[in-house]
This record gives C-alpha cells, structure tokens and sequence, in this order.
C-alpha cells in the first residue's frame, strides 16, 4: 500500500466525502475563471474535409479560437467551436466560413452583422462565390478599402471648404455665360445646380449631412449673387 492510500485511509469517511467536494468546487471554479468569457457556437458545413478537434479557428491571420468536436448530423458535419474571450466577436451573423486543410477560416469582410449569442448555430455558405469570398477575403477587402478611400478623397474635394474655389471659378464665366442669352445662361446654371445637387447626395449617403448642408447654403448664396 503507497504512503497516500495509507494516509486516505487514515480520514473519516465524511470528511473525506467533503474534502473531495471541496477538491471538485476548486476544480470547476477554476475552470469557470480560466474559460469565462468565451463564446461556444456551431458551424453546420456539408462536409468538414479534414478538420479535427483540436484544429485552429483563423480570422484575419490571427488564431480566435479551437474546434472542439465534429459530429455527424443529417448528412452534415456540425463543428463545434469555441472561441477565446480576446477574440469573442471574431464571428459574426454573417460571417464566411471555409476550410483550409487543418484549419477553419472565418473571412469578416463583407459581414455587417452582430456578434453572436454563446451557443449559437450557424449555416455555412458553401455557394462557390461564398467558399471563395472566405478563402479570399482579405484580398478582395484590401482592394475595396482602396476604393472606399478614393471615394472619400473625391467627396473631401467636393466639400463646403473645397467647393469655394469652385464658385469663383465660375462667378468668374458669369458675365461671359449672360452674353450669350437668357436661355443659354439659365442652362448652363441648372447644369451646375444638378452637379451640386449630385454632390449633397453623395455626401448624405456617407453620412455626412453637415457637409451636404454646408453646400447647399454656399451654392443658394452664389446663386443669389449671379442672378442679379
């Protein structure tokens, strides 16, 4: 008999009973700290190719979390995932999901929607559009950032504060455009009231109504000015 066996056998058996209690509570709690925060949820895909438990959950290049068990279900393979508290919301409503090898990729590029709920159950998109859209996210979303900013760069040129050097300009063709007739002058002048209107428009659908506002006073008053 080891010198532990002899020492087990030594304590009553309540007290023993309550000491392997106490051992199991310690035991959960520290469980409880070590994994509190994390989010569970499955990803149902129709076939789970060579991913394991164990397996990497990659998003953005970073590692979010692990599977932690596939399971066959109707034909399909349910993998369940947990994600670490850092990485929480590396899975969206709408997020793309590919398998790469030994790895389940989440691709957020395209996604817009909310965190998900812990336990949640989501459908994996396996349309060839959306396998490649989540295999190839962050390619494709370099490329839509760029146009994003050069989108902005243009609406920054067409501004309040840029707009000035636009109406001088034309303040400057006014005497030129009155010339050549009433007709000709109120033409040219709903040309650029439909420009102007095109950029309040553009700037409201980027959230940028102050600006929108700003443009418009600016042209009212300019137009007040060449028309009297």
């Amino acid at each position: 008999m080891c010198p532990r066996d002899g020492f087990l056998s030594q304590i009553p058996m309540k007290k023993l009973l309550a000491l392997l209690v106490i051992l199991a509570l310690v035991w959960v709690g520290a469980r409880y700290v070590l994994h509190r925060g994390e989010v569970h949820a499955t990803i149902v895909f129709r076939d789970a190719g060579a991913l394991r438990a164990g397996d990497p959950v990659m998003e953005n290049a970073a590692e979010a979390g692990r599977v932690t068990k596939i399971v066959r279900l109707d034909g399909q393979d349910a993998v369940s995932v947990r994600l670490d508290r850092a990485h929480r919301r590396a899975i969206v409503n709408d997020s793309l999901f590919a398998i790469e090898g030994r790895s389940l990729v989440v691709s957020n590029t395209f996604a817009a929607g909310a965190p998900i709920d812990d336990g949640a159950v989501l459908r994996a998109r396996d349309s060839k559009v959306a396998q490649w859209l989540a295999k190839h996210g962050d390619k494709v979303g370099a490329f839509i950032d760029k146009m994003k900013r050069a989108t902005d760069e243009k609406l920054d040129q067409l501004d309040a504060d840029h707009l000035d050097a636009e109406l001088d300009s034309w303040k400057a063709k006014v005497p030129d455009w009155k010339k050549e007739g009433t007709t000709a002058f109120d033409a040219r002048i709903d040309a650029l009231k439909e420009r102007v209107e095109k950029v309040e428009d553009d700037l409201r659908h980027s959230d940028r109504a102050a600006d929108a506002r700003a443009v418009k006073e600016k042209f009212d008053k300019w137009l007040k000015e060449v028309r009297r």
